[in-house]
């Protein structure tokens, strides 16, 4: 269906015809209910990553290697959390990176102890390119992977890579999984995963969702609550009704316009979480088709968006970007750092002469498809009132949020959005979005690189390369401002703004830790309710 300027309007006032007393005694059980955005799960399969929802449940049942200390991204080696990993040392050279499992941990459901060939398929399993998963990108450098005996792992690079654990080791897609169960339930994992984690998957229907429960013999500190029920209530409205009368314990919070106000104006004892940087809207110009293929015109949009409206309406979640990366990741570019026909600052006359000059004076119409969920809903319905304005008419059709990232991940959109968030490591979103190795594939086994940057035209991958091969810290900053640049000037994606990630909890709903930087997903092995 078309979605037009007065649906985001009103899904925005939605918030204003709430009524409900807050009532966060709730979970008399001591049961987590937990408020998703979309309609279904797409994959409980840790490797396979198509929607962000499906990490809030993943993270819960597989242990990471290491982790940043939990609520922070702090990623220096040495203050780890170790989860699989017990020990974790890298080499002088950065080249090699030995782990040592924990003895004794044990996967859920009698599947057995977690050794390192278990270990080494979950990685080998990621890399390998029929395998499909996303996080492929992240492990290109990898030379080998050898279990070294039950419990211990030897990781060789390519190339010295001081960033592996941040990229390669870190709760995202290097969750540890169980070959044995793998390769037992093929492709039913997806909807009954077995990982070693805290929480063990229980069922699922569409009346309670994802039901997890503790694990018993879990190696570390037991679950404290009862379970955790993960429903998924795609309707804004009917999610923070939820919250609000105490039917959900935690929801991820709505951005759009006015809602953290109005929820904060009815339940004034609510708390909220907020992940920092946040997520990064990219947004990729599909090169291999009109009137994307060029270059005026993709730099004509650019010029069109006015950052301000996004400041406005966002508030105190928004943040601004510059060039690819956010301002809060290491070396990266603030606004007087750039050349300033690269600052893209808001400029419609400039936008109308370059449309002009490729051959559209009367502007362009181009139909492109989006989420249903209300942060890609609202980030494009201003966009597309910005595009109006120099004479592009945006047409936008919604599709469910599973749907939309399945068929983005098949080549279907031209003009595709993705919230992303990554630990702030220059060469994340680089290598998501612009390797060539990452670009989308009809088949739905390639990556999103939606924009076939690398491919259509050439990219940033020698960059890259010389990144990768650049053992030092601020070298590598260097270079990959020096990839940034490249892609200001081509500009086959760009970085729309960071848009902090807000969770709504019950306050009786301690998790054990303060978040102040993290992915949009966290563990809920430490939560309690408090009396």
């Amino acid at each position: 269906m078309k979605t037009t300027r007065r649906d985001v309007l009103r899904a925005g006032l939605a918030g204003a015809a709430l009524s409900a007393t807050p009532a966060f005694a709730g979970s008399s059980d001591n049961i987590i209910r937990f408020g998703l955005s979309v309609e279904k799960p797409a994959s409980l399969d840790p490797a396979i990553g198509v929607q962000g929802a499906d990490n809030d449940v993943t993270r819960q049942i597989f242990d990471a290697f290491t982790d940043p200390p939990y609520g922070t991204f702090d990623l220096d080696p040495k203050g780890l959390v170790g989860e699989a990993a017990e020990t974790w040392e890298m080499s002088k050279d950065s080249r090699t990176i030995t782990l040592k499992l924990r003895e004794g941990m044990l996967f859920h459901k009698g599947y057995g102890e977690v050794t390192a060939d278990d270990a080494k398929f979950t990685l080998d399993r990621i890399r390998d390119p029929a395998g499909g998963s996303q996080y492929r990108v992240f492990y290109q450098g990898v030379d080998d992977i050898a279990a070294l005996d039950k419990h211990h792992l030897r990781i060789t690079l390519k190339r010295p890579d001081p960033t592996f654990f941040a990229t390669g080791l870190i709760a995202r897609g290097a969750l540890v999984v169980s070959r044995k169960a793998v390769e037992k339930l093929g492709q039913g994992y997806r909807r009954a995963p077995i990982g070693s984690g805290p929480f063990e998957f229980e069922s699922y229907d569409n009346e309670r969702g994802v039901v997890l429960k503790p694990f018993a013999d879990y190696h570390g500190q037991k679950a404290q609550v009862a379970g955790v029920e993960f429903r998924y209530v795609p309707d804004s409205t009917a999610r923070t009704l939820g919250f609000l009368k105490g039917q959900l314990d935690i929801i991820e919070g709505i951005r759009l316009p006015g809602w953290l106000d109005e929820v904060r104006g009815q339940a004034p004892k609510a708390a909220f979480d907020f992940t920092r940087p946040g997520s990064q809207n990219i947004i990729a110009f599909n090169l291999t088709r009109k009137p994307f293929d060029d270059i005026r015109v993709r730099r004509a949009i650019r010029f069109a968006i006015d950052r301000k409206v996004f400041q406005q309406a966002y508030g105190e979640l928004y943040g601004d970007i510059w060039a690819i990366n956010p301002p809060e990741y290491p070396g990266t570019f603030q606004q007087n750092q750039l050349p300033e026909d690269l600052q893209y600052d808001y400029n419609p006359a400039k936008a109308k002469q370059l449309l002009a000059e490729a051959g559209y004076p009367k502007g362009l119409t181009f139909e492109t498809y989006i989420s249903q969920r209300e942060d890609y809903q609202a980030v494009m319905i201003m966009i597309q009132e910005m595009l109006r304005t120099v004479g592009i008419d945006m047409q936008l059709r919604t599709v469910d949020h599973t749907a939309y990232h399945t068929d983005n991940l098949r080549d279907q959109n031209i003009f595709p959005m993705n919230s992303e968030t990554t630990a702030p490591v220059g060469t994340s979103l680089l290598q998501t979005y612009f390797s060539s190795a990452n670009e989308v594939r009809k088949d739905g086994k390639g990556g999103r690189n939606y924009s076939h940057y690398g491919a259509a035209l050439p990219g940033i991958d020698d960059t890259l390369a010389r990144i990768l091969d650049e053992p030092d810290l601020e070298r590598r900053q260097a270079l990959t401002r020096e990839a940034e640049v490249k892609i200001l000037r081509d500009m086959p994606a760009f970085n729309a703004l960071s848009l902090h990630w807000v969770f709504a909890r019950n306050p009786r709903l301690d998790l054990g830790y303060k978040i102040n930087a993290s992915y949009a997903y966290f563990t809920l092995a430490r939560a309690r309710f408090t009396a």
